[in-house]
């Protein structure tokens, strides 16, 4: 990994949403912009509760981002409230520069800075890129879990 000195990790600010929305997108394709936009609405109305980091270029561009909220509980750990990391993206051609890392760390200090002990986050089962990049970062697997959902018929 090579740290890429010309990039600036930072909060993100109102005039960022529309370069942090196509990242939300690449992370989250599932989801449709209208609720991307929502999200991003409620996470920069509520600084107490929801960290957004962005990394910024030499010239301007968005290449990764990273949210955060504060959370009661989380899967494996003791402490409470918990920093979470919601969501962690870095362009592909921006990756292995430190670039994930230095997000990661603005996200620790805001969690910090909230009087957590503790950070936690998730990835999809399967997703060994992400698995790998959590554990090089000093996460370790807490819980391997498997969620359902049922939709009920209207009685």
């Amino acid at each position: 990994m090579t740290p890429n000195t010309d990039t600036v990790v930072r909060s993100t600010q109102p005039e960022d949403t529309e370069k942090w929305l196509p990242m939300r997108l690449a992370l989250w394709p599932e989801t449709d912009e209208s609720q991307h936009r929502k999200e991003m609405a409620m996470m920069c109305s509520d600084p107490k509760r929801y960290g957004v980091f962005v990394c910024e270029d030499g010239q301007g561009t968005l290449v990764g981002f990273a949210e955060v909220s504060l959370r009661e509980w989380a899967e494996g750990c003791e402490s409470s409230p918990v920093g979470y990391l919601e969501g962690w993206f870095v362009e592909p051609t921006n990756q292995r520069q430190g670039v994930g890392a230095r997000l990661v760390q603005a996200a620790e200090d805001w969690a910090q800075s909230r009087g957590c002990t503790e950070m936690a986050s998730d990835t999809n089962l399967g997703n060994q890129v992400s698995e790998a990049a959590h554990l090089k970062l000093g996460f370790q697997v807490a819980a391997e879990v498997i969620a359902f959902r049922k939709t009920l018929a209207p009685r």
